[in-house]
Parts: structure tokens; sequence; C-alpha cells
């Protein structure tokens, strides 16, 4: 049995040792170099440029960044790309976010950057339908990096000054906003100037566009589109647009001061038109039919009937409003004549004028 024990025991110790592991390659250091950025946007609103971009998370051999990066703002001339970058702007690498402790715990948000470039004014007036194109280079704490960005281009264009006076005026037709001043003379070649009309309820989170016209430098336009008894504020935004070389973007400009206005209705609908009466009473109760042409207000809650006798006093024939251009008057006696008239009334109970009268008369016989 000795023997048979002695042949276990080694081949046990022989598994054992062929299991132990070898040492591995040897890992090289991490050159730290962060992935280059590729969520770059601009946005340009009168001679500012506004970057956005996210910080990279991973380097570019897949470990995590420890050290946020600082940031080299690039711009160039031209709509080309940039081999190497232009520096106009750094920002500074920010505070470091808690890293997790333990597994499972949620990883740090992703860091939003931002970064506001001053385009010189020169730029526009050597080159008015020309660009410049923008990136970032994030560099670690040797000064080095992966390279650059994507990159975009914003143009150069010069904008408007907006309208230097502005009111706002309330008519039963809408909002009338009027402007003085802010016009310019001529246009370079490839460029197109807009004034657009812009609201909002004062207070409200942002501005809509309500209208869209050519500059002048006095002119006025009437927004239907509101809605009655709100604070509204109006002001005026200038759009340049440029089509040139084969690309084609618009720069939004300065703003004029708004203006506030409340829109309180007292304004009564359109005079109801077209009214016509008509006698029937085949095979049936004698009735006179009345139709008109329909107002056509966004508010309009409904109409009043009228009827008076010839000679006699009106009376309202409706206990509610009646919502239809059409009214069936079946109270009406042999050999009466009867006169007609309907106003309008909208949502506030401004009732408009009374259209002109039709007549007709109930037969002795039918």
């Amino acid at each position: 049995m000795r023997p048979q024990l002695w042949l276990i025991g080694s081949f046990l110790s022989v598994a054992l040792l062929s299991g132990c592991g070898t040492p591995g390659a040897p890992q090289l250091p991490s050159l730290n170099l962060a992935v280059p950025v590729q969520d770059l946007t601009a946005t340009r609103v009168g001679n500012q440029v506004q970057l956005d971009w996210t910080l990279p998370r991973k380097n570019t051999d897949r470990t995590l960044v420890k050290h946020s990066p600082e940031t080299r703002i690039c711009r160039q001339v031209g709509s080309a790309l940039m081999s190497s970058c232009v520096v106009v702007g750094e920002v500074p690498a920010p505070k470091p976010q808690l890293q997790p402790k333990q597994k499972g715990q949620q990883q740090p948000d992703a860091v939003r950057m931002q970064y506001v470039d001053q385009l010189p004014l020169q730029m526009g007036m050597d080159n008015p339908t020309g660009f410049a194109t923008y990136a970032v280079e994030e560099m670690n704490a040797k000064a080095r990096s992966a390279g650059l960005s994507n990159q975009v281009a914003v143009p150069v264009a010069p904008t408007l000054p907006a309208p230097s006076e502005l009111s706002a005026r309330v008519s039963g037709e809408g909002v009338t906003i009027s402007w003085v001043g802010g016009a310019l003379a001529s246009l370079p070649p490839g460029l197109t100037y807009r004034y657009e009309i812009e609201r909002r309820p004062v207070g409200g989170p942002a501005y809509i566009v309500v209208g869209d016209v050519e500059p002048s430098a006095q002119g006025s336009y009437l927004d239907k589109t509101f809605e009655w008894e709100k604070n509204y504020e109006f002001r005026i935004t200038t759009l340049t647009q440029v089509n040139s070389h084969g690309m084609s973007a618009s720069v939004q400009g300065e703003s004029s001061k708004p203006v506030e206005v409340f829109t309180r209705d007292i304004y009564p609908p359109a005079q109801p038109v077209g009214l016509q009466a008509a006698f029937s009473s085949v095979g049936q109760k004698p009735f006179i039919d009345l139709t008109w042409a329909p107002n056509l207000e966004n508010d309009l809650a409904g109409y009043n009937v009228f009827r008076r006798s010839a000679g006699g006093m009106s009376e309202k024939l409706n206990q509610q409003l009646v919502q239809v251009p059409s009214f069936r008057d079946d109270k009406v006696k042999a050999s009466g004549s009867y006169v007609y008239s309907v106003s309008a009334v909208d949502l506030r109970g401004n009732e408009s004028p009374r259209s002109g009268e039709a007549s007709e008369t109930v037969p002795d016989k039918w």
C-alpha cells in the first residue's frame, strides 16, 4: 500500500505545481491622454460664440481619467479643418468629482463645460460671408493631448442692430407691434437680414417667433395668434442668414428692449351679415327658418336671435346662445308678419351690432 500512496502524493504535487500562475507581461504606464472631445457645439448670438462640450472620462488606453484636463480653445479663420490648435483661450480643469468607493456605486455625472468667445468685429468686416472654425483640445498635466476635438464652423457675418424704439397697441384686429430704427442701408452679397417678431407671456420661460419680416427703418406687424386677457412681452430679434461657399447658416443678432401689453378684450365680434328668412309648413307645423353667414372670430361664443312684429318691439328668441348660423322659429301664427335680426357674442360677453333685418310673412292658409 505504501508505494500506491507515494504515487498519489506525487501526482497531486505535480498537479498543484502545474496550476500555479506565471508572471504576465509587464503593463506600460498610462500616458494619461484623454480621448478627444466628440460633441463640441458652437452657438453664436451677436458677437459672442458659446462653446459647449462634455469632458472625456477615459484615456486613449481605456483607463479612467484621474485628473480632469485643462482645455485649450482653438479658433481659425475659414471653414477648413485645423491641423493644430490656434489658441484663443483656456479653461482650467474643474474641481474633481468624488469617485465611487465601492463596486455598484453610481458613477459621477458627466461634466459639461462651457466657454464664451468674443468674435472680433474685424473678421466680419474683412469677409462678411466668411466662417470661423472652432475646436477644443484637452491637455494633461504634462501639456500633452491626443488631438483636437470635432470641429465646428460659425459665420463671422456682421449682424444688424435691433430697433431702438418698440411699441405695442391692442385693437379688435390684434396686437400691432411698431418699431423705429435699426436697419442697414446696404447688404453685402450672400447675406440676408430679417426681423423676427417674438412673444412670450410675462414671466414665461422663452420667446416664440410669431412673425418674420424684412428689416426697415420703421414699420409694423399685426399679431393675431395671441390669447385675450393675458400679459405679453414682445421684442424684435435680428437674424442674419449666410449663403456662401456652399454653406448656409444663420446668426441671431441683438434683441430690442421688450415692450409689455395686456390684451384686454373690449372688442365685439363683427356684425353678422347675409340674414335670410323663409317660411315653410309642408305636412307639419308652420315655421320660419333663419340662416346667415358664419362669423370667423376664434373667440366666438354664439349668436342671439331677435324678432319683432311690424311696428313692434324686438324680443330675444333664444334662451342659450345659438351655436350655429341658423335658427328655426316655430312660434309663428297665420297672417303674422315678422322681422328678424341676429347678433354675435364672444367668450367674454362682448356683443356685436345686430345684423340687417330680414322679414317674412305667414300666410292665412298653408
